[in-house]
C-alpha cells in the first residue's frame, strides 16, 4: 500500500506500550501488527514473561521493532518514556467518568493528537485488562465493538485491530480512474435503438411507448453506461433488429 509522508510521519508519533503482558506469543504477534501497519516503536512496561526469544520467533521479519523496544517497571515510568502528550487506553468496559470512543470511528482522533504532540496506545494485561487507576492516566479511552458472546478481544488481536484502523485512517483511499461515461448524443441513439427493438418485438404497445422508454431510461441512467459500453448495447440492437428484419423478409 502506498502511504504519503504525512501518513508515515503520523504513524511514527504513535507508540505502542504493552503493559504487564505474559504471553510472548501475543508480544511477537503485536510486533508483527507494528510492522504491517507502519508503527515502529514500541515499550514493554512491567512484562510478566522474560521470554522474548518466543516473542521473536513469532514476530518472524518482524524482529528488528522488538530488538529496539525499551522496557520499564512501571507504567508511569513507560508513558513517560514515550515522549507521548496523549496516552490512549484500551478497554472492554466503560469508566466512571468517561464513556470508551468506538474504533474505527475514534481513528481520526487519535491521528489528530499524534500530529498534536504524540500518542501511545496502551493495552493492558490478558487476563484482566488495564485497571480503572490505570485507564484515569488516559487522555483518551477507545473500545473494539463486538458482536458475538466474547466481550473482549486476544491483546494482539485487538492492538492488529487498532492499529489497522489508524493506519486506514490516516491513508487517503486511492483515486479511481473515472469512467468515460456516454455522451448525450451516444445515449439518445441507443434509447433510439432500444425503443426500435423492444416495439419490432412487440414487447410494447403503442399506446405506452413513452411510459415503458421512461423505466429503460431510467434502469440504463442509473448504470452510468459508458461510451463503449452504449456501442455494444447498439451493437446488439443492430444485429438483433437484422436478423428480424431478414426473417420477415424470407
Amino acid at each position: 500500500m502506498a502511504r504519503g509522508t504525512e501518513s508515515l510521519s503520523l504513524l511514527n508519533n504513535i507508540t505502542v506500550i504493552l503493559h504487564g503482558t505474559a504471553i510472548p506469543e501475543n508480544i511477537g504477534s503485536t510486533v508483527r501488527a507494528m510492522a504491517n501497519t507502519g508503527c515502529e516503536r514500541l515499550i514493554l512496561s512491567s512484562p510478566r514473561t522474560t521470554d522474548l526469544e518466543t516473542a521473536r520467533r513469532v514476530a518472524v521479519s518482524a524482529e528488528g521493532i522488538l530488538e529496539k523496544a525499551r522496557i520499564y517497571p512501571s507504567l508511569k515510568e513507560a508513558a513517560a518514556a514515550s515522549g507521548a502528550a496523549f496516552l490512549v487506553g484500551t478497554t472492554r468496559r466503560g469508566r466512571k467518568y468517561q464513556d470508551p470512543a468506538a474504533l474505527p470511528a475514534a481513528a481520526p482522533e487519535i491521528l489528530r493528537m499524534a500530529a498534536g504532540g504524540g500518542a501511545a496506545l496502551l493495552f493492558g494485561p490478558e487476563d484482566r485488562g488495564l485497571t480503572n487507576g490505570e485507564l484515569a492516566l488516559c487522555r483518551m479511552v477507545v473500545s473494539i465493538p463486538t458482536l458475538g458472546d466474547l466481550g473482549s478481544y486476544n491483546l494482539s488481536h485487538a492492538a492488529a485491530i487498532v492499529l489497522y484502523s489508524l493506519m486506514t485512517a490516516s491513508c487517503p483511499a486511492p483515486s479511481l480512474p473515472g469512467k468515460a461515461a456516454a455522451g448525450f448524443s451516444e445515449l439518445e441513439g441507443m434509447y433510439g435503438h432500444l425503443e426500435d427493438l423492444l416495439a419490432s418485438v412487440g414487447f410494447m404497445a403503442a399506446a405506452h411507448t413513452a411510459h415503458t422508454m421512461q423505466a429503460v431510461r431510467k434502469f440504463m441512467n442509473r448504470a452510468e453506461p459508458t461510451a463503449r459500453e452504449v456501442r455494444m448495447v447498439r451493437g446488439v440492437c443492430r444485429k438483433t433488429l437484422w436478423r428480424l428484419r431478414k426473417g420477415e423478409r424470407q
